[in-house]
């Protein structure tokens, strides 16, 4: 038998199947289907679907060949910030925008923007206001898709959608829900004057659940062509980033985490929901981990959109001669300023530059905003120490960009810290696939 995890991620797809006795097979991956529509990128559900369920197909008959039927399968993805509307039957009602896309204007009244970021909503859901979260989003299909919005039963992130399509049954991961900002982060009750502020229900967003919980059968039909166990199941995912640290850290003492996909990701294990007014003013979301009763506080940071950003201005792409700069001994210029949105603002641009010498080299440009970059991320991930009463030690480093021999000896130049680099070469769809085995043999580790 074997287990199969599920990444949704942001340009691939990916899958890993884990055995039953804890072999972590090797992963496989598709782009992401994306649509591109007046110059904003999109995800249609349908057709992320069908590219997950045709990878798994072909993952089933080539690396997990001659490993039994799928006993278990378990989903991971983005956060909730890009949700998709469906109808009664679960027909995606329309493209959803992708997370990181932020349009100008806003469809939310000033109040109600106010009330979602104020210190009092802040110390029951964990999360500020931005726009491109659900409330933000949902206004503006309501606003300018009347009709889409008659038609819409639900609203669903991806976890919820693709284990939809595995097992007929809706579930919000604990790890997610919060993120809409209707729902209390230390109890995950809906929070019914945010529900009413927005005029929304909360079977809006279907019943909650914890990473590890069953959800219900798999059915026989959701993976043609996939061998199934007799009791295949499905088990409730998490947000991307819990399940990277499933990976990694299940079972040990690890605390401090930094992740860099398209965003990179500040993380520090909690053990009490705290948000105090340093929290607050920095912006850090609280969400649940994977335990009950544990929390993660986190902090994201666009940097490895910013990466690209600057590979394409100035190395013409290529991301070998950014890496070079990290790597080899350029002529800093001073005083570049970088400022990176935290795409808190509608129609913030990513990055704006300023104070750039006549004379300053792309590669010295480069090096100048990239060691900005790791400085500010040091300064932060040591307030949410502080904010967490952990101690900040060793940091654990995961995703694409820290692959990359030049970004971890920068980063460990810049922070002067000890760090340590994850070995797990897709660690989401492996946390997936850990997941659901662990959970089958009786407790998540």
């Amino acid at each position: 038998m074997w287990f199969l995890g599920i990444d949704v991620g942001t340009t691939h797809v990916k899958v890993v199947g884990v055995t039953e006795d804890g072999t972590v097979l090797p992963a496989a991956r598709r782009r992401t289907p994306v649509l591109t529509l007046g110059g904003y990128a999109y995800h249609d559900g349908a057709a992320v679907w069908a590219e997950i369920a045709d990878l798994a197909a072909e993952y089933a008959t080539t690396t997990a060949a001659g490993r039994g039927g799928l006993r278990g399968v378990s989903v991971g993805s983005f956060g909730q910030e890009e949700s998709l509307a469906v109808d009664a039957a679960g027909a995606v009602v329309t493209p959803t925008l992708a997370w990181w896309q932020t349009p100008p204007g806003s469809a939310l009244d000033a109040e109600v923007r106010a009330y979602l970021d104020s210190p009092e909503h802040y110390a029951v859901s964990g999360m500020r206001y931005r726009a491109i979260q659900s409330p933000e989003r949902i206004a503006a299909l309501r606003a300018e898709r009347p009709d889409a919005w008659r038609r819409t039963r639900r609203y669903v992130d991806f976890i919820s959608y693709v284990t939809w399509q595995l097992s007929g049954r809706w579930r919000a991961s604990s790890t997610q829900i919060t993120h809409s900002q209707v729902f209390e982060l230390d109890t995950l009750a809906p929070h019914r004057p945010s529900l009413d502020a927005l005029t929304l229900t909360p079977d809006l967003f279907g019943p909650v659940g914890r990473p590890g919980e069953v959800v219900d059968a798999l059915r026989p039909d959701a993976l043609p062509g996939v061998p199934l166990a007799p009791d295949a199941t499905v088990y409730l995912g998490a947000h991307d980033q819990v399940l990277a640290l499933y990976a990694v850290a299940a079972g040990t003492d690890r605390a401090v985490f930094d992740s860099i996909g398209t965003s990179e990701y500040l993380m520090v294990r909690a053990p009490r929901f705290a948000p105090d007014d340093v929290a607050y003013r920095l912006g850090m979301d609280y969400e649940h981990a994977w335990r009950a009763g544990e929390y993660l506080l986190g902090h994201a940071v666009t940097s490895g959109k910013v990466v690209q950003l600057l590979a394409e201005l100035f190395c013409g792409g290529d991301f070998d001669r950014l890496y070079r700069a990290l790597a080899t001994d350029v002529a800093v210029p001073e005083p570049v300023r970088l400022r990176v949105s935290d795409l808190s603002r509608p129609g913030a641009g990513l990055i704006s530059l300023a104070d750039i010498p006549a004379d300053a080299t792309p590669a010295g440009v480069v090096r100048a905003c990239l060691d900005q970059l790791a400085d500010t991320t040091r300064g932060t991930i040591a307030r949410m120490c502080e904010v967490a009463g952990v101690e900040l030690g060793e940091v654990t480093l995961m995703g694409s960009q820290f692959r990359r021999d030049e970004m971890l000896a920068h980063r460990r130049a810049r922070w002067q810290l000890p760090l340590h680099r994850a070995d797990a070469g897709e660690p989401v769809a492996t946390g997936a696939a850990l997941l659901a085995r662990d959970a089958a043999a009786g407790g998540l580790r």
